[in-house]
């Protein structure tokens, strides 16, 4: 989380955080009247949602800021998710079925959900978005009236990062998924689904 005098970014796992974070740094000239969680030192703190904050810090009050958070299409923040734990000790790998059903591995064992992951940490009023796959045009829309003019110069090293991602994976959901299970995805998701219709306009279809 980072907490600014007039907004709050939320780090949603898996939706560019680290780079838009980078980002806002830039754009604010360092750290001046920012607060930035660090994740080495609290991971939980950097993923905090509004709730999660709330009750760990009774001084913490986003009232009267804009909340700004990351969003990414379903499938491929699963796929993004389920890679990168693949891609670490333990090494879990989760099966088609789950696959197909939203399920993913936390790093500890536990199988989580998409819809209820999303639910749990995006469950309360966010202002604005930031669609990984638009990552610049929406970083500047959101953020240049809250950090002035340097968010410009700041977004032109986002077009370079939009979907970047270190893991070497096949970026084909026709690979992954038939239409159906693509459709299942969706229906098995459902609050996701519905907040993907209402930020981008439509859901992913193959």
């Amino acid at each position: 989380m980072i907490v600014g005098r007039s907004f709050v970014w939320l780090h949603f796992p898996k939706t560019g955080g680290h780079t838009v974070a980078a980002a806002i740094e830039a754009a604010a000239g360092g750290r001046r009247g920012l607060r930035f969680d660090d994740e080495r030192a609290d991971a939980d703190g950097w993923h905090d949602s509004l709730a999660q904050r709330m009750r760990r810090d009774a001084s913490f009050d986003p009232a009267g800021k804009l909340v700004i958070s990351g969003v990414r299409r379903l499938p491929w923040w699963l796929l993004s998710w389920v890679h990168y734990e693949a891609s670490r000790p333990p090494f879990h790998c989760v099966s088609r079925e789950m696959l197909c059903r939203g399920e993913f591995y936390e790093n500890n064992g536990q199988v989580n959900h998409a819809d209820a992951h999303m639910t749990q940490f995006c469950g309360q009023p966010v202002d604005r978005w930031v669609r990984l796959e638009h990552l610049a045009e929406d970083f500047v829309g959101h953020f240049e009236a809250l950090l002035g003019p340097r968010v410009r110069t700041a977004a032109r090293k986002l077009r370079k990062a939009v979907n970047a991602t270190r893991l070497d994976y096949v970026k084909s959901l026709g690979f992954y998924f038939t239409p159906k299970e693509l459709d299942g995805l969706y229906k098995a998701n459902p609050a996701w689904a519905a907040m993907e219709e209402r930020i981008y306009g439509d859901i992913l279809r193959l």
